[in-house]
């Protein structure tokens, strides 16, 4: 019996200067493909990042692929290394491409919520409070402890929140 499992990101799709690069079944994109689709100069290749001392951890961590002829197949993670490595401009453009889902706040709630059971309970923290900030218009509340309960609190009492609003932006208790 064959058995074919799925990476969780095997077809997701990314748009970088409005150019769609697919996964493949493992979750990676095609880091040759997108170096020649977007014309990235050619000491940028992904072979020559492939020597690199990080780009052979993630080789040996299996999140890389270099395959002569084929490509170089990389995770996420891998990609963004990969772009930060080419330029600081390129690195913006592929973070947001692979963060674009993200700007949906109740995508990225639920995206906090996998990545806590996923057992990343400090990351899942670090993005909600991202999200909350993002949601709260601190500068119109003119309160000082933004993304606090405190804040919040706050913003309550001077009326600048109703309790339901300050309960959806993360208050415990009124």
């Amino acid at each position: 019996m064959n058995i074919d499992i799925k990476h969780k990101h095997s077809g997701h799709v990314i748009i970088i200067e409005g150019q769609a690069f697919k996964a493949n079944d493992r979750g990676q994109w095609d880091l040759t493909d997108i170096w020649r689709t977007l014309k990235l100069p050619k000491a940028k290749g992904p072979g020559k990042w492939a020597g690199r001392k990080e780009a052979q951890r993630f080789i040996a961590s299996q999140k890389m692929e270099s395959s002569n002829g084929t490509g170089t197949w990389a995770t996420k993670q891998a990609s963004l290394r990969y772009a930060a490595w080419v330029s600081e401009g390129f690195e913006d453009m592929v973070y947001d491409a692979f963060e674009a889902i993200l700007e949906m706040p109740e995508v990225a709630l639920i995206v906090a919520d996998k990545m806590r059971s996923m057992g990343n309970h400090h990351s899942a923290a670090i993005f909600e409070r991202h999200v909350f900030n993002d949601r709260c218009d601190w500068k119109a509340l003119k309160v000082p402890h933004k993304n606090t309960q405190k804040g919040l609190h706050a913003a309550v009492a001077k009326g600048n929140l109703t309790p339901a609003r300050a309960a959806q932006l993360g208050l415990k208790a009124i």
